[in-house]
């Protein structure tokens, strides 16, 4: 397998009679060998883009790909050993499912008939496709299309591995196990791959590193729980987590020249430490847990909306003083009411607080 490497890449798009769009600038990542990065971000954020010039599907304004050392800059998308399974999966309708698989391996040549009908079974019976491989695309379910597109592009044992949007058109259950067979998948056969999806959960559930964008600029890189748990600035704090960061005004005070500035704290950090009815109430015992430590700034307020999980729970809870309104993840089990006063306490070393002008992270 071979690194990945961009440096200083950019993408203008220009139209006659408009202004140029800069889709992408200054996009700089090194992929090791064998990781798989995922590029995670709104739409238009220039994930999609990046990907296709890694393909050679673009070309790139300025700076450079390189592929094991060696510059993809002017290569044509056939003579760079990369591999695509793209979000519509593109198969051909006409073909059998052994046919989709191979027929970038027959485009190629230098495979004799045996070789390419044993690479074939090789990866459908690791793909779980032995049982459809004489089926038409017609007749396949979005889960299998989307198998098919994977086992396409990794017969021809890339380079690199570029999946665009994998899950995006599978139904829940199938979006799960998918991704766990992709995740099984990539281990095995350690290709070094990038992911694009505007799916956090995809996102942080697959990927060794993330990369965060938007705007076309990266915001982060790091490790899934690096950018959930240590988020660079105020986007990367608002777009990663579900349910999303709580964002407090009036709570931080304001920055040397005025600036306001906003408490982060997510659900999971936040306790329920008093109710009206003078008992003690956990909080912060959800789905990733809290590290410790002390808490600070105790608020109070109304509650309004209860949702139960069964593995945990929601508490919605406007506070008094502000008539903001935040998010409080609990643990199973009975709950407050809605319309109940409770006490909130914020968990000191998981509390975050943003600059508004700047975006930046102050603490």
């Amino acid at each position: 397998m071979s690194d990945l490497v961009m440096d200083g890449v950019r993408k203008v798009f220009t139209t006659r009679g408009r202004p140029p769009v800069e889709a992408v600038a200054h996009f700089d990542l090194e992929v090791r060998s064998g990781e798989l990065v995922g590029l995670l971000g709104p739409s238009g954020c220039g994930k999609s883009t990046t990907l296709r010039m890694i393909a050679g599907l673009e070309d790139v304004t300025g700076g450079d790909i390189r592929v094991g050392g060696r510059s993809m800059l002017g290569l044509r998308p056939q003579r760079r050993n990369i591999g695509v399974a793209f979000e519509n999966y593109a198969l051909y309708p006409p073909l059998s499912v052994a046919d989709n698989i191979s027929f970038g391996l027959r485009a190629r040549g230098g495979l004799s008939a045996r070789a390419l009908r044993e690479r074939v079974e090789d990866l459908a019976e690791r793909i779980g496709l032995r049982d459809i491989l004489d089926d038409r695309p017609v007749n396949l379910s979005s889960g299998q299309k989307q198998r098919v597109a994977l086992a396409r592009a990794i017969a021809r044992e890339p380079d690199v591995l570029l999946l665009d949007e994998p899950l995006s058109h599978l139904d829940a259950a199938q979006r799960d196990l998918t991704r766990r067979e992709l995740r099984r998948l990539q281990r095995e056969l350690g290709y070094t791959t990038v992911l694009v999806t505007h799916d956090q959960e995809e996102a942080l559930s697959l990927a060794d590193r993330v990369v965060v964008m938007e705007g076309g600029r990266v915001r982060q890189v790091g490790t899934p729980d690096e950018v959930y748990d240590d988020p660079a600035d105020l986007f990367v704090a608002e777009f990663v987590g579900e349910p999303a960061m709580n964002l407090l005004t009036g709570l931080a005070g304001s920055g040397p020249a005025g600036q306001e500035r906003v408490v982060g704290v997510r659900p999971e950090d936040v306790a329920v430490v008093c109710d009206e009815s003078g008992g003690e109430r956990g909080g912060g015992r959800g789905k990733r847990g809290g590290s410790g430590g002390g808490v600070e700034g105790d608020v109070g307020g109304e509650v309004v909306v209860v949702e139960d999980f069964c593995e945990y729970g929601l508490l919605t809870v406007e506070l008094a003083a502000t008539r903001q309104r935040i998010v409080v993840q609990t643990g199973p089990g009975p709950a407050q009411l809605p319309g109940q006063s409770v006490g909130l306490a914020f968990q000191r070393d998981r509390t975050y607080i943003f600059d508004t002008t700047t975006g930046g992270r102050v603490r």
